[in-house]
């Protein structure tokens, strides 16, 4: 019997398990989405194309190659990736940089808009958001994806100019968790064409391709039999399809094509056990995968592909559970479990549980914590308390899948379907369908259904396992030879079976006796002292008799939830020093609240669909959340918790004691001493400084976290609550009399006046060139900072975003394109109001150190252009169109704008065409003077051949 037949014996035998003991049909086929216009040319070219209202007057220009870096002989290696590039540099009629000009005048940006990615087996090229009022706008963008098709110069002066981007780009992950991570990979593909590809490529055949190599490869593997155009958006399907058919149906596949070849990953019976040390990392994991046979084609077209995915999803939130339990115990042997399901590319689906240890350097320990729970489910399966509790969460994710779905989607969305279709055979299904089929299913499954899947899910066989780890550590990881041995004493070992207990509910320790409701009072922009544009309405406003403040904003936009933001004047400010803020910013996730310890909280909160949590900011504490009204009773009685109910727990403060120890006493790498000289250099002033030591720490009690949060977050009269959402005020006015006007309140304020800490950045001109001396990457990192003291207005908000995109731009044009320096410039631009109004204006890249004096002189010679000649008509009109166009009309942010109206703030509107209509020229270049004249400038370099510091 050859490899092949026992391959498809084996699935044969999968698929049935998969199918077994079903309550429903899950063969019957999903209904494809009929609002796509599907067909395929004579010359073999596949096109989908959707009508859309999501973005008026907008669509989005996909073309999609089924090839990738899978396709690549050894001495290809990078070209798929790096032809990606070209795409950009010149095609038939697009000459040198013209069709990113064309598209940058009407709007249409590189990098948000235009843009392109490559995977082992798919090449993706996109022109987005464009605006198609214009017949010849809409022909110019098929005009482009026919280029890419076939017609890319590929000019060797074009090749010669990429090679530096590229290998820029290549440089860029050249970072320990990229490493690892691809280490990882390669691990988990081992004996297959997929662990010996990756897209990047190598570096010597970026150096030293032959142009003829990567015109070849373009020819060889780019035909419109192995290519899809996808056309979504606010556009005539049928006009659009004529114009598919003329202007691709001419387009030649090559003689004597070459099969493209699908290709498989081994199976295999002993675990492959892998190790990857890195001596720039600190963190340490031990992961075990499986791998999972896809369903056959035919079936990933049924209603299977939903029962699959309800599978996995309800499988994963019994897993998460028992193993959160486990850690939560004393002498736990690993401190967290991470479990996934995923894939490798086309071949198969994967499940992995990732666990960093309880212990230090114990990997060993915490693979065995892995291995017995896998093993313990394996030999008594999950049960239907197990079960019942993990369908609450899947059914609230899946509640709030659809409440995305409504609020969120975009016509990407819908050319991913086809994208998928195109290259992954899954079925062209309306999302909206599959998470209606799903809820309609999950009821019906059964625990036998879980059960029945988990040989497959957990098979001994398909395992991988693969630590990662400091090279420090190297000592410490445990051979091969114990690793296997483990695995089968395991196996081999009669394990207790698991007993779950029911679900905690969220219980409150005394009837609550409603407080009343002092005052109310419909409000509007003037009550509130707001400016903005469009009228405020439907707003109430309540003061109770605890002094609690509270403003219900009615809102019934496409949005089904109700969200809080509440806010009082405190967090740094408040009378503790910056080492108890910190401690507990740290902390406050893992107070106990009412009954439920922190995990029982989680898991409470994602059944319910209820996101609650504080925070501790500069100048306010605060609290955030949402709710579906039908979860309302639940959300107010947790908000009532978060008053009356929250205490710290010793076992709880004992690891995170544990953990913040062993934070502090680690040695620093090169990047966190980096980052600490950063710092250090970046503020004339900091009082956020802080100083830790071990006898702080240990002396951290129960009591005095609780001390800390009552301070911060005890006191229901310091704060304003605002509502906005869905939900008549009259139905919420029983909630705000029961769980907040029945809050116990405190007049006494331990500070009568507060102090504001926050840093002051440095004046003139401060440098620092970093030696990284005990470091192996190649990457040189560079940041470059401008600051000047400016009014805070939303004018000069808008003027500071447009000079933001343009300096982008130009960085983008003479780091990247014109020396090859790097692969991303990232350039930011905030106004901050506090500690006093200031414009800060960030220029950072990534390169190679022998460039960085090159580059810096080229990003300074960007500023001193600005400087002396501003920018252009045609630069703030290019900026105009793409401001304008990504303009969200959809919905207003009232509770931040309510907030900065109370807090006496000026709410920053950069969702206002007419504000944008008010920069110019002459804003901009005024801007850039205060900005490139003030002579504050801050150079901060990590490299690896000089280190000077000067201020």
């Amino acid at each position: 019997m050859n490899k092949k037949t026992i391959l498809l014996i084996c699935s044969f035998f999968v698929q049935a398990a998969f199918l077994a003991a079903q309550p429903f049909d899950t063969t019957e086929t999903l209904p494809v989405d009929k609002e796509f216009i599907v067909g395929q040319l004579k010359n073999g070219l596949t096109y989908y194309i959707r009508e859309s209202k999501l973005s008026k007057n907008r669509a989005d220009f996909f073309i999609v190659h089924n090839v990738g870096s899978l396709q690549e002989e050894e001495n290809q290696r990078g070209l798929a990736h790096f032809l990606e590039h070209m795409a950009f540099n010149g095609t038939k009629h697009f000459p040198d940089k013209q069709l990113l000009n064309y598209f940058e005048s009407i709007g249409v940006r590189f990098g948000a808009n235009v843009n392109a990615y490559t995977s082992m087996s798919r090449t993706v090229y996109n022109i987005s958001e464009v605006p198609v009022t214009v017949s010849s706008v809409v022909d110019t963008a098929l005009l482009a994806l026919h280029d890419w098709s076939h017609y890319i110069n590929c000019l060797p002066e074009e090749i010669e100019s990429e090679r530096g981007v590229v290998r820029e780009e290549m440089r860029r992950g050249d970072d320990p968790l990229t490493r690892t991570m691809q280490t990882v990979s390669k691990i988990q593909r081992t004996g297959s064409r997929f662990a010996e590809r990756t897209p990047i490529g190598l570096a010597e055949v970026i150096e030293n391709f032959d142009h003829q190599d990567l015109i070849d490869f373009y020819h060889k593997w780019y035909r419109p039999n192995l290519q899809a155009v996808i056309v979504v958006g606010d556009i005539d399907a049928e006009d659009i399809e004529a114009r598919i058919i003329k202007r691709f149906s001419a387009i030649p596949n090559p003689k004597n094509e070459t099969k493209k070849i699908y290709y498989t990953v081994p199976d295999n019976n002993e675990p492959i056990v892998g190790f990857f040390t890195d001596p720039e990392t600190k963190a340490s994991s031990v992961r075990m995968t499986v791998k999972i046979p896809h369903r056959p084609v035919i079936e990933r077209q049924t209603y299977a592909f939903v029962y699959d995915k309800l599978v996995e999803d309800l499988f994963l939130e019994m897993f998460k559970s028992r193993c959160a339990e486990r850690a939560e115990k004393s002498g736990a042997d690993f401190r967290v479990i991470v479990p996934v399901f995923g894939e490798i590319d086309y071949a198969c689906k994967t499940f992995t549980a990732t666990a960093m240890p309880a212990h230090g350097k114990d990997l060993y320990t915490a693979l065995k914590g892995i291995l017995e729970e896998v093993e313990r489910i394996k030999q008594h399966g999950m049960t239907e308390l197990e079960l019942d509790n993990a369908k609450s969460i899947v059914r609230a994710n899946l509640r709030k899948q659809q409440s995305d779905q409504m609020q969120k989607s975009t016509n990407k969305d819908l050319v991913n379907l086809a994208v998928e279709n195109f290259t992954r055979d899954k079925v062209l299904v309306n999302r909206s369908e599959l998470i209606g089929s799903a809820y309609s299913m999950l009821d019906e499954i059964k625990i036998e259904n879980i059960n029945d899947n988990i040989e497959i899910i957990l098979n001994e066989n398909n395992r991988i396992i693969i630590f990662a780890a400091p090279e420090s550590d190297k000592e410490s990881l445990p051979s091969t030879e114990k690793v296997l041995s483990l695995v089968k004493s395991i196996q081999n070992k009669a394990l207790e079976q698991y007993a779950p207990s029911a679900k905690k509910e969220l219980t409150l320790s005394e009837p609550i006796n409603p407080g009343k409701i002092s005052e109310s009072r419909q409000v509007r922009a003037d009550d509130l002292s707001i400016k903005y544009k469009v009228p405020l309405d439907s707003t109430t406003e309540f003061r109770l008799q605890n002094g609690t403040r509270v403003i219900w904003k009615e809102s019934y936009g496409n949005g089904k939830k109700i969200s809080l933001s509440a806010f009082t004047p405190g967090g740094y400010a408040r009378s503790h020093s910056i080492e108890e803020i910190v401690i507990l910013k740290n902390y406050l996730r893992y107070y106990n609240v009412a009954n439920l310890n922190w995990n029982e909280l989680r898991e409470w909160k994602q059944a319910n669909g209820i996101r609650l949590s504080q925070a501790v900011n500069r100048r306010t504490d605060n609290y955030s959340g949402e709710f579906y009204p039908q979860n309302s009773e639940n959300f107010f009685k947790l908000l009532y918790s978060y008053f009356t109910g929250v205490s710290a727990d010793q076992t709880e403060l004992g690891k995170f004691q544990q953990l913040f120890l062993k934070a502090i006493g680690e040695d620093k790498n090169e990047t966190k001493l980096f980052e600490d000289s950063v710092k250090t250099l970046t503020y004339s002033s900091n009082p956020l400084k802080t100083n830790f030591d071990t006898l702080y720490i240990r002396t951290i009690n129960p009591e005095k976290l609780n001390k800390l949060y009552l301070r911060h977050f005890g006191n229901p009269n310091e704060f304003t609550f605002i509502f906005t959402g869905p939900m008549p005020v009259k139905d919420a006015v029983p909630l705000i009399e029961k769980y907040i006007a029945s809050i116990a309140a405190t007049n006494d304020s331990q500070e009568k006046e507060l102090v504001f800490k926050e840093p002051e950045l440095n004046k003139g001109n401060v440098e620092l060139y970093y030696n990284a001396k005990n470091t192996i990457t190649s990457k040189a990192s560079v940041s470059i900072t401008y600051h000047t003291d400016i009014e805070y207005n939303s004018k000069n908000y808008a003027s500071a975003l447009f000079l933001r995109d343009i300096l982008s731009r130009r960085c983008y044009k003479s780091i990247r394109e014109d020396k090859g320096g790097t692969y991303h410039v990232a350039v930011t631009a905030s106004l901050d109001k506090h500690p006093q109004s200031q414009l800060v204006v960030k220029i950072e890249f990534d390169t190679n150190p022998s460039m960085i004096t090159e580059l810096l002189d080229v990003a300074q010679r960007e500023a001193d252009l600005l400087l002396k000649k501003g920018v252009t008509v045609q630069e703030i009109d290019e900026v105009k169109k793409y401001r304008k166009k990504t303009l969200d009309n959809k919905s207003i942010p009232w509770a931040t704008i309510i907030t900065q109206s109370i807090l006496n703030e000026e709410f920053l509107d950069t969702n206002d065409p007419e504000l944008f209509d008010q920069v110019n020229v002459a804003s901009v270049h005024n801007l850039t003077k205060q900005l490139f004249g003030s002579g504050n400038k801050m150079t901060f370099i990590f490299d690896p051949q000089n280190s000077t510091t000067t201020q």
